[in-house]
């Protein structure tokens, strides 16, 4: 029994029907592109949060950033379509983070 060779071509037919049933099962529905970068200044709908400044590289995105929190203000960076980003706060500390910011 332990040197049957249909026995190891039985195992190993098993596991190649088992890989291609699960690239099959977990294979995308749709093919993967890139992901549409929408501007937040555009979008018509931004739920709670509100653009604070917009169209400025990542260094000072990241420093006005930095400014907020120190401040407790909780901040959140979106792409633009001209790979700047807009900085973008929830709407309550909207009107604070405009004026410590010079906004």
């Amino acid at each position: 029994m332990g040197n049957d060779p249909s026995a190891a071509l039985v195992a190993l037919g098993a596991v190649l029907l088992l890989i291609l049933v699960l690239r099959w099962v977990f294979r995308p529905s749709r093919p993967r592109i890139g992901a549409r970068v929408v501007d937040a200044a555009e979008s018509p709908d931004l739920g709670l949060l509100t653009v604070i400044v917009s169209g400025v590289d990542r260094a000072e995105a990241m420093r006005l950033r930095a400014v907020l929190g120190d401040a407790g203000i909780r901040s959140s960076m979106s792409k633009r379509r001209d790979a700047t980003l807009d900085v973008l706060v929830f709407s309550g500390d909207a009107r604070t983070a405009r004026i410590l910011l010079g906004a």
